[in-house]
């Protein structure tokens, strides 16, 4: 994969009707588009994949009840209603898509805590305690060598970067009506 794509999940829940019903209206609102009953990884995968040659938006649309989990893999969408969770992934790499599919598939994309806000928290801490003991250390000649450490911080916060596995996360708080 050379370049960056966009990845758009979308999970509806449905309730009180068979999914084959609910099915049917998501579908009148996709104009082409593969749909998979209880997929795992590896074919959601390949099919993103094959979708993804054409296009650099892949929305996924999830629809679970209690038995089954229904996808569609399409690169368009317009006038579908308010999903349950809506979720858009900016991906740089092959390995970002799979983990992001991998999430996706084994139920675990609409968690609270991810990489991203792990790693944010971990960067917001580190950069904190090195400015407020920089400042500390610009006070007080006995702790000025604390200045010496920035190239480690560096170093560090990029490692920090780096296991966001080629993927950011963006919670889609404004609904449109694609």
């Amino acid at each position: 994969m050379s370049k960056k794509v966009r990845v758009i999940y979308y999970l509806f829940e449905v309730q009180n009707q068979p999914i084959s019903v609910y099915a049917k209206e998501i579908e009148s609102h996709l104009k082409y588009f593969v749909r998979l009953v209880n997929s795992d990884e590896y074919t959601l995968f390949e099919n993103s994949k094959s979708l993804l040659r054409n296009s650099k938006v892949l929305y996924i649309i999830e629809l679970r009840d209690d038995v089954s989990r229904w996808f569609y893999l399409t690169t368009g969408v317009k006038g579908i209603e308010k999903p349950k969770v809506a979720y858009e992934y900016e991906i740089g790499k092959e390995k970002g898509l799979e983990a992001v599919l991998r999430e996706i598939a084994e139920g675990k994309a609409h968690r609270k805590w991810g990489v991203n806000k792990i790693s944010a928290a971990l960067q917001i801490i580190l950069w904190g305690g090195f400015f407020i003991l920089g400042y500390f250390g610009y006070e007080n000649d006995k702790t000025g060598w604390i200045s010496n450490f920035l190239p480690l911080v560096f170093l560090i916060s990029g490692m920090i970067e780096g296991f966001r596995r080629g993927y950011k996360k963006k919670q889609k708080h404004t609904w449109k009506s694609y």
